[in-house]
């Protein structure tokens, strides 16, 4: 297991999530997996995540509202992280409702950018799915759904 990777970063926000930019060599260190699981601290606080593609080989560490809320820190402060590999936990993903498997099927595109998603995202596309309660919501929902994944797909392969 390598060592725990220690590095200085500046809290910013995205929206309304708070995170910091790790170090390429720190990526590179924690295995450079396009999403690595890490357990680290932020100074006396610990927590679980996973860190998310930044480009460049690097990558970007949302901080958790209680962490950051604790340390009595916001936008702008500099904060000292330690990190390591932690073992990935498992996410459910339930299966496919018919009408996605056969849109799916339909789009090809669509199922490659689907089969790309994380678990994560694949379970939360297939409950707002089936969360329409009326026959024309999900319809609608499935080709929105879908235009969005494949655009998506389709920014993260562009040079």
């Amino acid at each position: 297991m390598p060592d725990p990777q220690r590095f200085r970063a500046t809290l910013y926000a995205v929206g309304i999530n708070r995170c910091v930019d790790v170090p390429a060599r720190v990526s590179r260190a924690l295995g450079g997996a396009a999403r690595i699981p890490v357990r680290g601290a932020i100074g006396a606080v610990g927590f679980e995540s996973t860190l998310t593609p930044r480009g460049h080989g690097r990558h970007r560490l949302f901080v958790h509202s209680r962490v950051w809320r604790t340390l009595g820190v916001d936008r702008g402060a500099a904060v000292t992280v330690t990190l390591e590999p932690a073992t990935p936990r498992p996410v459910s993903v339930p299966p496919l409702p018919p009408d996605l498997r056969g849109a799916l099927g339909r789009r090809p595109l669509a199922a490659r950018a689907f089969s790309a998603l994380t678990p994560t995202l694949k379970r939360e596309v297939i409950r707002w799915l089936t969360a329409a309660k009326r026959p024309d919501t999900r319809e609608r929902r499935l080709e929105v759904g879908l235009e969005r994944i494949e655009e998506r797909y389709q920014r993260q392969r562009r040079p």
